[in-house]
């Protein structure tokens, strides 16, 4: 194998000369800067156990905001609320007379959708077992009195449009219910 130094003397001089000494100052921080990860600035680095405790913190919050918001509509006023519902003028034909207290358009025609679903979901019922059967019933009788207490709520505040949204999702959550059980009916028979 041929070698560069062989052919010029001066360079295996200076090969011979050179000794094997460590460099006069640490070299180590300035290496490890540069492959430290750079994150962008404002990027929040965060660890597993930190974002387990962080969603514990949202689940338990989130649960309490439901009880305490359950506990609210079941307060000795809710009762008083429920009469001014039948004080209220009579909804379209097909709707149910819990939103009678809406005016809203589009909670009149989701009412109506309801009741014709629940009639077909009702008459399918029988092809459900038994404890199926008892668990949709309860599901829809809660869902019947959240609609209720909505539509008391929404007689009782009809220009607040965080009472009105919370109708709305109350009537959409019994619609896909119904759905639901709709499509597991029609699959039994």
């Amino acid at each position: 194998m041929h070698r560069d130094h062989d052919n010029d003397p001066g360079l295996a001089d200076e090969i011979a000369s050179l000794r094997n000494a460590p460099p006069s100052t640490d070299l180590w921080p300035g290496i490890a800067r540069q492959l430290e990860p750079r994150q962008p600035r404002g990027t929040l680095l965060i660890r597993w156990p930190v974002a387990i405790a962080a969603g514990l913190v949202l689940a338990v919050a989130t649960s309490a905001g439901t009880l305490i918001a359950l506990r609210l509509t079941r307060s000795p006023a809710a009762p008083a609320a429920t009469t001014t519902v039948a004080a209220a003028p009579t909804a379209p034909a097909g709707t149910s007379p819990a939103v009678a207290a809406s005016f809203a358009p589009a909670d009149s025609a989701l009412a109506g959708a309801i009741n014709d679903l629940e009639r077909a979901v009702r008459s399918n019922l029988s092809h459900v077992d038994p404890e199926a059967r008892n668990s949709i019933n309860q599901s829809l009788t809660l869902l019947d009195q959240a609609i209720a207490q909505a539509a008391a709520r929404q007689s009782a505040a009809p220009n607040d449009p965080r009472v009105a949204s919370y109708l709305t999702s109350t009537l959409r959550k019994k619609l896909q219910l119904l759905r639901t059980v709709s499509e597991l009916t029609r699959r039994e028979s």
